[in-house]
């Protein structure tokens, strides 16, 4: 059974939408579906609880999701290598480091999220391309700026380049 095409206006298709009105400003808007509750993206972003793409986490929630990710990614970039893989955290890599960037000795700005020049990353020092391990003894504080420009060579080599 084939279905007819509907020849009506885009027009004459919304006149036909429920009228509603916005559960954020009371204001009386058309439905495009049966669950929307808000006028405008603005209204719903101001008044939905958690909005973002993982809905209603906190914000520590959110980090503690992020460093398990990063984490959980280091691990298995060191296992595709055949290199191994251990715990660690940035906060204790920068107590270890004393905050400072082991490649140009400045202080790392613990506060700062990555793309701040200054922010604070993990370098490994023997590249997890080049079959380095996921170990505490192979990684080192840097800053973001820093480990950037060295990308994925030795600090031997970064040193002998510059």
């Amino acid at each position: 059974m084939t279905r007819k095409p509907d020849l009506r206006t885009y027009a004459e298709r919304k006149a036909r939408r429920p009228i509603a009105s916005c559960d954020a400003c009371g204001a009386e808007y058309r439905q495009n579906h049966r669950s929307q509750r808000w006028c405008s993206l603005a209204c719903a972003n101001r008044n939905k609880p958690g909005v973002g793409p993982r809905g209603g986490l906190s914000p520590e929630a959110r980090e503690r999701q992020r460093l398990y990710w990063q984490a959980k990614n280091r691990r298995r970039r060191a296992a595709k290598r055949g290199g191994r893989s251990e715990p660690y955290t940035l906060e204790e890599i920068a107590v270890r480091d004393r905050g400072r960037c082991r490649l140009c000795g400045g202080r790392v700005a613990m506060r700062q999220r990555v793309p701040h020049l200054k922010a604070p990353t993990i370098d490994h020092i023997v590249p997890v391309s080049e079959g380095g391990d996921d170990t505490r003894a192979n990684v080192q504080l840097a800053h973001f700026g820093c480990n950037s420009s060295k990308g994925a060579r030795g600090s031997q080599q970064l040193v002998l380049i510059g």
